[in-house]
């Protein structure tokens, strides 16, 4: 009895200490943290159920669960899209849709339990192995507790999702041109924000990378026994790491691309027709999710033809068509073009506004860090320069994924000579050779590569192994010192990218959401203003500032790919007054100025006539200043 009562007092005292320190930095991720475990669990049972029915051979029971937790995120991105289609984004939908999966999975609920105990008997094998993958994974997701500030996230990544859920539908908002991008990622986020919490978008985000590790993990073992050194790559990639932690969907991407890669591998090039359908379907969920997996689609389908596997490669391409179909269905019926932004010549969307000028200018964007001294010089300097200045191809947020790279790139050519020689998955390499060749033709954004990191680490894996098998005992000794100095500085660089952020000062309790927030972003405080006081029927015209996700009130955000409405309505108006009159028609109750970030953002906004410069300056006299942040002004639209 004594025993029990100081194992109580001891436990009391430690509930003490946490409420002063740990406690308060951990219990805003609580409660997503409980969700992700609930939504991961559902998705792997009714993802295995789905298998069983394809009825892919040879599969152990860690195999599947991981292929069907994959499959079952899948299945809740596009039950959320359904459920927006037919408008029906509602919480009581949303609770309707995670029963269903949870029903339709319940028969594997022991096997899912039984599946993971062996996945932590394997893990106990390997202590040091398991250590190094699952730190770094820990440490991302406690990064996920930073509320999210990354540029791209509030611009659409979660701002979309806002704007249908309070819309009920996933009709695209007026002014945000992504809103006719494939989206199975935005509609994970979009389930996320219906149960309460956007740290659960993030890790969602993180789970994909844990479920991508878990691929090389199993199916990896298929190709080469250092498949598990491929999952230490993985987890101690800065780039995958960083975006782990964010409402980016470059992971989700990368999850997909790998399975529909790996699963290929096992189904022996298309033999195995299970397992090629479920390639196919992890290839339309990567493209429903980023055009760029269209890289993979295409490398597959050749590789098929190669092998004069013509329904083989018939079979795959309906299949990955039908998952990718939702997206291309939505945008023709919204804009008349199913491919939105390409192709632009052929279906100019001009119900948005899209000239070929704005297209011309987007494309211009995403190639900025294209080809300058040329294809053919550039190609002859790519290891170069892939090694020695990697942020050449991404600036600005795209910059998150141009960190680590270099182990698994110094590592790739070996692993493409031991495939060579037959020593390495020759297959996989190849496939990646077609997918780096796709992508290197196209804008060279290293963040848009990390959808193959986990396949070129593979590649990479075996050909370290196939040499270190070769190599003198100096020589390893010298080349594992070296790795570890490499991912020693991965994790650094991690660590650095968080610190530049300030996400450490939240993650610590060190500052509430709201003061990182205020800090981070000049709107955030009028965007509380907003939400707090200005009512449900309020309006917001947004100058100067596309980050509108904070603003939990109707708004239209700025935007540089679009012709911005305020531009459009001071260059017809006659005179200040009646500018004001034209936005009080079209539903503005209310404008937020940014002016710090309207002056970098510049002309991109659009450029004022003469005529619409005059009526956007006289038009103060129509405003009345309601709340003036340190950085942000909120400005009632008078009635005349």
């Amino acid at each position: 009895m004594s025993g029990l009562l100081g194992a109580a007092l001891t436990a009391a005292l430690a509930a003490a200490a946490s409420a002063d320190g740990p406690w308060a930095a951990f219990a805003p991720g609580l409660v997503p943290l409980i969700l992700l475990v609930f939504l991961a669990a559902a998705a792997a049972c009714a993802g295995r159920r789905v298998l069983r029915a394809l009825g892919p051979a040879e599969l152990d029971e860690l195999e599947t669960t991981v292929a069907g937790a994959t499959l079952g995120l899948g299945l809740l991105a596009l039950g959320v899209f359904a459920l927006g289609a037919v408008g029906l984004l509602k919480s009581w939908a949303v609770s309707l849709l995670l029963a269903a999966l949870w029903l339709s999975g319940w028969s594997e609920v022991n096997a899912f339990g039984a599946a993971l105990a062996e996945g932590v008997r394997r893990a106990r094998a390997r202590p040091w192995l398991c250590a190094l993958i699952g730190l770094p994974l820990l440490a991302a997701l406690w990064a996920c507790l930073a509320p999210p500030h990354q540029y791209d996230a509030l611009v659409y990544h979660l701002a979309l999702p806002q704007e249908y859920l309070r819309a009920g539908n996933v009709k695209p908002p007026d002014g945000l041109v992504f809103a006719h991008f494939p989206q199975n990622g935005e509609m994970l986020f979009t389930l996320a924000l219906a149960l309460g919490s956007d740290l659960l978008a993030q890790m969602l985000v993180w789970l994909a990378s844990a479920l991508t590790i878990a691929w090389l993990l199993t199916f990896g073992r298929r190709l080469t026994a250092a498949a598990p050194w491929a999952a230490a790559l993985i987890a101690t990639h800065t780039a995958v790491l960083t975006l782990s932690s964010t409402a980016y969907v470059e992971p989700l991407v990368m999850l997909w691309t790998t399975g529909a890669l790996l699963a290929f591998e096992a189904s022996q090039e298309g033999r195995e027709r299970g397992l090629l359908i479920l390639s196919a379907a992890f290839t339309g969920l990567a493209l429903g999710t980023k055009y760029y997996a269209g890289l993979l689609a295409v490398a597959i389908v050749l590789r098929l033809l190669w092998r004069d596997r013509v329904k083989s490669a018939i079979l795959f391409s309906a299949v990955a068509l039908g998952l990718f179909a939702p997206w291309l269905i939505k945008n023709g019926i919204y804009i008349g073009n199913p491919v939105f932004p390409f192709l632009y010549q052929i279906f100019p969307a001009t119900k948005i506004g899209w000239t070929s000028q704005l297209a011309s200018g987007y494309f211009s964007v995403l190639t900025e860090y294209g080809h300058a001294r040329g294809f053919w010089r550039d190609l002859a300097s790519l290891p170069v320069l892939l090694l020695r200045n990697p942020l050449r191809f991404g600036g600005g947020m795209d910059v998150l994924g141009d960190l680590g790279w270099d182990l698994t790139l110094w590592l790739w050519p070996l692993g493409l000579w031991a495939a060579w020689k037959g020593r390495g998955p020759k297959g996989l390499a190849a496939l990646t050779v077609l997918y780096v060749a796709g992508w290197f033709s196209t804008g060279v954004v290293l963040r848009f590569l990390t959808a193959l990191a986990p396949a070129l680490a593979l590649v990479g894996a075996a050909g370290a192994a196939d040499w270190h098998a070769r190599a003198g005992t100096p020589a390893r000794a010298l080349s594992a010192a070296a790795a570890g100095a490499l991912i020693a500085a991965h994790l650094f660089l991690f660590l650095y990218v968080h610190a530049v952020f300030g996400d450490q000062n939240v993650l610590l309790a060190l500052q509430t959401r709201g003061e990182f927030l205020s800090q981070r972003l000049d709107y955030y405080p009028c965007a509380r203003y907003a939400a707090d006081f200005l009512g449900k029927d309020a309006d917001v015209l947004v100058v100067g500032e596309q980050r509108g996700y904070y603003l939990d009130v109707a708004h239209r955000p700025a935007t540089v790919h679009a012709p911005n409405l305020y531009v459009t309505r001071a260059d017809e108006a006659a005179s200040p007054a009646a500018l004001a009159e034209a936005l009080r028609a079209d539903g503005f109750t209310h404008l937020l100025f940014v002016p710090r970030e309207a002056a970098r953002l510049g002309e991109g906004e659009g450029a004022f006539t003469e005529t619409g410069k005059a009526n956007w300056l006289g038009l103060e006299k129509n405003l009345k200043t309601v709340y003036r942040g340190p950085a942000c002004l909120v400005a009632a639209l008078e009635a005349p």
